[in-house]
């Protein structure tokens, strides 16, 4: 898929913030996002944020039904206030399991954006695979002594998992972030000069597809 097509998806997905779907337009807008999975042969997660998607709007759908009173109230903020989330996270996951950060760059200097957009973006673009790693390497060693060993042990002690876990994780954040920022500007980012590129603008049939059936969709929204 283009990167082109991916900008238009974080635009799509941040236009259904601000207008309440009725539900048959939200089960078509999700499975619009989740299907985009696969022409990237991303069968397992177009499957599971499809399943995640149908909870949501299965639990919109049947929120109102609940009395009045404090589980209602907080079923009321998981399937509605949450899942106005939703989208903007499926489609987050869709870019940072299928967009190289070279790709990334390409598109954002076509579209002539200035450094100080380019450079951050780069960064948070390898910032939280990074952090991902990390936080994997750790649960790691905490198996490996024999802390929390599963997810029950993290439930189940909080304030525990808050000092192995997070402390540590946040306490490296910091430092990821500017050696990250420091591989990237000694790599060149952030030279003005005119920068060459592996990658080109190529347009295929499933570019096409998404963008009309996400330029459709956002037509209904505009009349529902």
């Amino acid at each position: 898929m283009c990167i082109f097509s991916k900008f238009f998806l974080v635009v799509f997905a941040n236009a259904l913030l601000f207008f309440n779907l009725p539900i048959w337009l939200q089960a078509a807008s999700y499975a619009y996002l989740c299907l985009l999975f696969l022409p990237a042969r991303r069968w397992r997660q177009a499957g599971m944020w499809l399943a995640v998607c149908a909870v949501f709007v299965a639990g919109d759908a049947c929120v109102l039904l609940y009395p009045d009173n404090l589980l209602g109230h907080y079923l009321l903020f998981l399937f509605s206030a949450l899942g106005k989330m939703l989208p903007v996270v499926v489609v987050a996951a869709l870019i940072f399991s299928t967009t190289r950060v070279s790709e990334l760059v390409y598109g954002l200097r076509t579209l002539r954006l200035p450094q100080w957009v380019v450079v951050p973006m780069s960064v948070l673009f390898r910032f939280f695979p990074t952090i991902r790693h990390d936080y994997h390497q750790i649960r790691d060693a905490m198996k490996f002594r024999g802390i929390a060993v599963n997810g029950s042990d993290l439930a189940l002690h909080p304030l525990r998992s808050m000092e192995y876990i997070y402390v540590p994780l946040l306490n490296n954040a910091s430092n990821v972030a500017g050696d990250l920022t420091a591989a990237a500007l000694t790599r060149g980012l952030a030279d003005p000069q005119r920068k060459t590129s592996l990658y080109g603008l190529s347009v295929f049939s499933s570019d096409l597809v998404c963008l009309i059936v996400g330029l459709g969709l956002l037509g209904c929204l505009a009349y529902a």
